[in-house]
């Protein structure tokens, strides 16, 4: 079964969000007054369009976000094969030598996870766990065979999603695979019966080297220069300053205001410190399933 077409994919990376109607505004900043480094020209106004990127870039990021767990609830949540019960006993066989069952078992499964994949860039895998916290299977199945971590009950997404009954989203994890930091969203699986008896877990996790792509991609970006997406515990998980295709460690935006602000649900803008750098920074709050997260936007001013 395949994912139904009426659940569309939300494509990023091609062009920039932002209306051509909304360049071009400013606004006086009482009290401002800094020098260029370069021409040593005081400065009195900054652009205002670049707060209403924040915004319109904020809500881009966060309905993607939304669309894709809405893809993992609509496999998760109606009568797909994920609420069938898995192959316990297969499992229980292949588990050690597998690290879930064989790639040939449980097609119809598979097929869904390998449809969410190929439709929403934004997961770089997608993998099905038993209530008891073991691995079932992983797409792409190479990533399910270089396991060495087979349970993960122990997880805080794990335990989280059983709680609450719905999709969690994990702190900022390293990837037990390649080690890279990674955000794991978890969507229980219910069995479609009176008695809705949890049967499984569906994962995915955020692939943040896409979103950093993406923002390197925006046709605005040097009038920006810099645009962070943090999570809520002020971790940058995409930055349009990544220089290449490769995960690079993130910088913590933890004591900038403009990230205090943004996560308790503020939008704006001011002038910070920024390493060493006095930058003009526009913040807008992104919701990211049951987490807050920043958006940044910063301009050397």
């Amino acid at each position: 079964m395949s994912i139904p077409s009426s659940l569309s994919t939300v494509v990023y990376a091609q062009e920039s969000t932002v209306s051509p109607s909304l360049m071009g505004v400013t606004r006086n900043i009482p009290g401002l007054a800094t020098s260029n480094s370069n021409s040593n020209v005081t400065l009195s106004v900054i652009s205002d369009d670049q707060e209403l990127k924040a915004k319109l870039l904020a809500k881009d990021l966060e309905d993607t976000i939304r669309d894709g767990v809405s893809a993992l609830e609509l496999v998760s949540n109606n009568t797909t094969p994920m609420t069938n019960p898995p192959d316990i006993a297969l499992l229980k066989s292949t588990i050690k030598t597998l690290h879930g069952i064989p790639q040939n078992a449980d097609e119809p499964k598979r097929k869904l996870a390998q449809d969410i994949l190929s439709k929403y860039k934004i997961f770089q895998y997608v993998a099905y766990q038993t209530p008891s916290g073991n691995v079932y299977f992983v797409e792409p199945y190479a990533h399910q065979v270089k396991l060495h971590t087979l349970n993960f009950a122990f997880r805080e997404q794990s335990k989280g999603v059983i709680a609450s009954k719905k999709p969690y989203m994990s702190n900022v994890i390293a990837n037990v695979v390649t080690g890279r930091p990674e955000a794991v969203i978890d969507v229980p699986v219910y069995l479609q019966n009176g008695n809705k008896s949890l049967i499984g877990i569906v994962k995915a996790a955020l692939n943040f080297t896409y979103f950093d792509q993406f923002l390197r991609s925006l046709s605005f970006i040097d009038s920006i220069q810099r645009i962070v997406l943090v999570d809520h515990n002020g971790t940058a998980t995409a930055d349009s300053s990544s220089s290449n295709n490769n995960y690079v460690p993130k910088d913590s935006f933890a004591n900038l205001q403009s990230f205090k602000n943004a996560i308790a649900g503020k939008s704006g803008s001011l002038v910070e410190s920024v390493n060493g750098t006095k930058v003009f920074v526009s913040y807008h709050p992104v919701k990211a399933v049951q987490r807050i997260w920043a958006l940044l936007l910063m301009k050397i001013i």
